[in-house]
């Protein structure tokens, strides 16, 4: 598994997009934290494989598959990696085209880290209400 925080990045969006969360889970670090902004229901800290991969699958059903994201611009420093995106989904006639910002901490070629900002978060929030 590449080092490289960037190609890490990359091999997690690939697999949420196919749904392979074994995939996505064979590239968390064991102690891996997420943090999620906002007031919405997936909003919050999640920490652990099992935690993550659990926050993903909901995002997953509650979309119907839906979710995606579409990354733009990696931003590389060290273990660290700036993607630029489009998070696009829909849900209850409900359908946003947002842009945002995932922070990786990728440690051993795994993801130790995510932190995300979108763009507008009072979008994501009404979105997942």
């Amino acid at each position: 598994m590449s080092a490289q925080p960037d190609i890490t990045a990359m091999a997690g969006y690939e697999a949420i997009t196919k749904g392979d969360l074994d995939q996505v889970r064979d590239l968390l670090a064991d102690d891996v934290v997420f943090h999620v902004p906002g007031q919405g229901k997936p909003a919050g800290e999640y920490r652990g494989k099992a935690d993550v991969v659990g926050y993903l699958t909901r995002l997953i059903d509650i979309t119907g598959s839906s979710m995606r994201y579409e990354p733009d611009m990696f931003l590389t420093a060290e273990d660290r990696v700036a993607v630029m995106l489009r998070i696009t989904g829909e849900r209850g006639g409900k359908a946003p085209d947002e842009r945002g910002v995932h922070v990786f901490r990728v440690v051993d070629g795994k993801i130790a880290e995510r932190w995300s900002f979108p763009q507008d978060s009072y979008v994501i929030d009404e979105f997942f209400s």
